[in-house]
Formats: C-alpha cells, sequence, structure tokens
C-alpha cells in the first residue's frame, strides 16, 4: 500500500511540474485532527498557514510548533509566531519537510528518477498581516518555498487572502484564497495551485466555561479537483484551566491527506495546549501521527 500511495503521489501531484507536500497536509496538529477544517478556527499562530485573517483574534503573542511523522525516515517540522499591536496583527510560519535517504530514494525510483546523494527537503516560509476593524479582519500573506529533489533545486513565492467575522467567541465566518496567481516565479516548473476555502465555526458552550464544544464545517474548491466538504468537532473539559479535549474530522473528495477519518486530542494546562492527531492512510502512504504545542499570552 506504502509504494502504491508513494507512486500515486509522485506521478500525481509531483509529476512533472512539481507539487509542494507542505501544501497538501494540514501545518497545524489541532486542524489536521479536524481532517484540515481551519478556515474560520480563530486565534492560534498555525492560522498563518490557513488563513491569515484567523490570527485576528489573538490577545497578545501566540506560538505554535509539532512535528509529524512520515514514512520511512522522513518528518516535517513546523514554527509559528503571531503578536497583535492595536489593530494590526502580525504573522510568521515555516515548515520543513526533510525527505531522509529512504523516503527520498523511494519517491525519485518511482518515477524512474536516478537516486541523488543530495538531501531531499522542501521548505515554506509565510509573512502575513492582518488588520481588524470590529468584528471584520483582513489578512494578507506572502509565502516563499523551495523543494529540492532528485539534484533539482526549485523555488516558488505566492500570496494568500482571507478575510473573517468573529463575533466574539461565539461564532466565525472565514473565507480564504491560497496562492492567488500560483507561483509568481515564471522560471520555475514548482506549482502553487489555488485553494478557495469557506468555514464556519460556533461553540455550543462559553469556551472560558468547564465544558468545552465546538464545530466546524467547511467547503474547499481545490485547484484541479472536486470540491470538497469537511467536518470537524472538538469536545472536553476544562476545570481551573486543566482539561481534556478530543477531535474528530471527516473530510469528502481526495485532495490532500487520503483518510476520510481523522481524530486528535489536547491537553490544556493554562494556557498551553499540548496536541496529538492521527490519520490511518495519509498522504505519503501510511498512518501520519503529530504532535505539538500551542501558547497564547
Amino acid at each position: 500500500m506504502v509504494t502504491v500511495a508513494l507512486t500515486s503521489l509522485v506521478t500525481g501531484a509531483l509529476s512533472a511540474q512539481r507539487e509542494l507536500v507542505l501544501l497538501r497536509s494540514p501545518a497545524s496538529v489541532r486542524i489536521a485532527g479536524m481532517n484540515g477544517v481551519g478556515t474560520a478556527m480563530m486565534g492560534d499562530a498555525g492560522a498563518v498557514f490557513t488563513n491569515p485573517a484567523g490570527l485576528a483574534t489573538i490577545r497578545h503573542v501566540a506560538l505554535e510548533s509539532s512535528y509529524r511523522t512520515t514514512p520511512l525516515d522522513g518528518y516535517i517540522v513546523l514554527g509559528a509566531l503571531a503578536w497583535r499591536l492595536k489593530q494590526l496583527n502580525f504573522g510568521a510560519g515555516l515548515q520543513y519537510f526533510d525527505r531522509g535517504v529512504l523516503l527520498a530514494n523511494r519517491l525519485d525510483s518511482a518515477v524512474a528518477a536516478p537516486a541523488s546523494s543530495q538531501k531531499s527537503y522542501e521548505w515554506l516560509a509565510v509573512g502575513s498581516l492582518i488588520y481588524r476593524y470590529g468584528l471584520i479582519a483582513f489578512g494578507g500573506s506572502v509565502k516563499a518555498a523551495r523543494q529540492q529533489a532528485q539534484g533539482v533545486r526549485r523555488r516558488a513565492i505566492g500570496v494568500d487572502a482571507g478575510i473573517t467575522l468573529a463575533v466574539f467567541d461565539i461564532m466565525a465566518l472565514g473565507f480564504a484564497v491560497q496562492n492567488i496567481g500560483g507561483n509568481l516565479r515564471t522560471d520555475s516548473d514548482l506549482v502553487l495551485p489555488k485553494l478557495s476555502r469557506f468555514g464556519f465555526t460556533m461553540n455550543y458552550v462559553d469556551p472560558q466555561e468547564t465544558l468545552r464544544l465546538l464545530s466546524s464545517i467547511e467547503v474547499q474548491w481545490p485547484e484541479g479537483h472536486e470540491s470538497r466538504v469537511v467536518l470537524g468537532i472538538e469536545g472536553g473539559v476544562v476545570i481551573s484551566g486543566v482539561g481534556v479535549k478530543g477531535r474528530l474530522g471527516w473530510g469528502g473528495g481526495e485532495f490532500g491527506d487520503r483518510s476520510n477519518f481523522t481524530f486528535g486530542a489536547s491537553l490544556d494546562i493554562g494556557r498551553t495546549n499540548i496536541d496529538f492527531s492521527s490519520e490511518r492512510e495519509s498522504l505519503l502512504g501510511e498512518t501520519a501521527q503529530r504532535i505539538g504545542v500551542r501558547i497564547r499570552l
């Protein structure tokens, strides 16, 4: 199954023109636990990779980091930071995918390419600026990416834009368009496919109280694929700042990670959240486990 999935990945999204693996998998561990439903999930630094306007509700500073397993000897790490200055918010994030030696050789051999002695990796850096006026926030991002595979180095530059309507902690609407205009570097064949997303998140109880329960629904329109509906739910109990939350997610269609169902959990300790998520069959061909930390100050 792993070989079949890897072959499909390489001969499809990573064929003659290359597409970043990092763009096809949720960045945030929390969002991954809900199958990628993140456009209207507010206040976490990882939103910089999904909808920049989602950073609008941070109080002062938000931090996020994560680690994800991949088949064989690869791994993905993430770091993100957001801070607020009156009506402006700023965000920055970096993802790095080290394909290792064994995984890179398997990916290369799937397209009959010779194994390369050079390191095989991807990285994606994002910077965002958000302006908030009342309940509405507007955000934009500039991203830079690099992929080195089969001894070839490819680069990309792209832009995202998003808007959110957040009604206190009760509900939020979000709309974002990622990779507007694709790869703005015309001298590169690295692909940044456009992805439009519209989401709605609802808190059914006061998120400052003991019980926690929210749901989020999102429709995605990925370039070159059919539209996709994603549903996520999160609930738990938090007492005196300490508690546990669980998450479930369902996603239709074939875009992104391959599992239709995902799950996750968090341990909350004050303003720190320790997150875990799992997909039974990931984009790279087998179970993907993620662990991450979110801090809100």
